[in-house]
């Protein structure tokens, strides 16, 4: 998805991008004070001006520093009543930090949110409308938009997925987690939020309407009823995450699993769990499931 997708979509419904805030637009592509364009302006009930910046990639220190001089900017040439909004797929937690220094607000917003509202309003995602051309090297895995992946010829190819994977957690949960073996015991009970995790499992279980999924929405339920004092398997957190990166016929259900796997652990989604294409089978990688641990607390891998 580009920066044009994300500004046409906001622009049309930005009620369900930024809910009770009642936005109105008021100019796109716009510069302002002389200083700076920025993507998007709305006005809110109480007639503040909000200037929306868009990022299609994770949020950059650059991309913060640069809003924050053109806040200062605004500041010095008098204009008030001006709030300043960044909005990007993934924003790290030290960039979060210095936003939250400089008063300036922030969203983020993944992609399959994108689509998820576009797809709620029969809204055509421009970019994604037509499908690549495959090449005889390349395999189209159609998604909600056309999700193009490399057929790999290694040994250990990546499963399909039509969410962002990486080999440590960039955007962090608010659950925070210490092993024992394998398994994951919650060592913040008090920031989960039983009502909001069963009500992303219940919406897991629903897009499956077969119940293939079953065993694992029953054992994130039983989990969630005792939390505080019973681990997260590795075989629960290993089902879960198989349904977050296939590249099966349930590809409906990837998006609500990933909602549930974003809420535990944060995103992307980890990759120590591969294809083994000459195997057919999924094969777990200790290492990788080391390093993708020590990020989940926010340590460095």
């Amino acid at each position: 998805m580009i920066e044009k997708d994300m500004e046409d979509l906001i622009a049309a419904y930005p009620d369900d991008f930024c809910p009770r805030r009642n936005f109105v637009l008021i100019g796109r592509q716009r510069s302002f004070a002389g200083i700076g364009r920025f993507d998007l302006a709305f006005e809110d009930e109480f007639e503040s001006t909000i200037l929306m910046e868009l990022k299609a990639k994770t949020l950059k220190y650059e991309d913060a520093t640069q809003v924050a001089k053109y806040r200062d900017e605004l500041k010095r040439n008098g204009c008030t009543n001006i709030v300043m909004w960044l909005v990007a797929p993934q924003i790290p937690s030290s960039v979060r930090e210095f936003l939250d220094d400089k008063g300036i607000e922030y969203s983020e917003i993944h992609v399959l949110e994108f689509r998820r509202i576009a797809e709620r309003h029969d809204f055509v995602i421009k970019s994604e409308a037509e499908p690549e051309k495959a090449s005889p090297s390349i395999t189209s895995i159609g998604t909600a938009g056309s999700v193009i992946a490399s057929r790999l010829p290694r040994r250990t190819r990546q499963a399909s997925s039509i969410v962002s994977t990486a080999p440590v957690v960039i955007s962090h949960s608010a659950l925070r987690w210490r092993a024992a073996g394998s398994d994951l015991i919650l060592d913040n009970p008090e920031k989960f939020e039983p009502k909001k995790f069963l009500g992303l499992v219940d919406r897991f279980a629903a897009a499956v309407r077969s119940g293939k999924n079953r065993s694992l929405v029953n054992d994130l339920k039983s989990w969630a009823d005792s939390s505080r004092h019973t681990p997260l398997t590795s075989a629960t957190v290993e089902s879960l995450l198989r349904w977050t990166i296939t590249g099966t016929t349930w590809q409906a259900a990837v998006p609500y699993a990933y909602e549930v796997s974003a809420y535990l652990f944060g995103t992307p989604a980890p990759t120590w769990k591969e294809w083994n294409d000459s195997e057919r089978k999924y094969e777990f990688d200790a290492e990788r499931w080391r390093r993708w641990f020590q990020s989940l607390n926010g340590a460095d891998a």
